[in-house]
């Protein structure tokens, strides 16, 4: 019986991510989001189109860029 407890792996949790490198990723991403839906708030349709890619700009890196660089 203690030959299958000390066989069996214990329960280990990561180190975690770069706490600095975690809040300037949150930073400028969210300042990016934020400001593209300002521009997209002026009412022109090149302002609009601006202020759409830098949104979608934003979305990309917070779920495609960022699991990728924090895994």
């Amino acid at each position: 019986m203690a030959d299958a407890a000390e066989r069996q792996p214990g329960n280990e949790t990561s180190n975690g991510n770069n706490l600095v490198l975690s809040i300037v990723l949150f930073l400028v991403l969210f300042v990016l989001f934020a400001a593209g839906l300002w521009t997209m708030s002026l009412f022109t349709t090149v302002t609009f189109v601006v202020g759409l890619a830098m949104c979608m700009v934003a979305l990309f890196g917070t779920f495609d860029l960022v699991p990728r660089l924090l895994t």
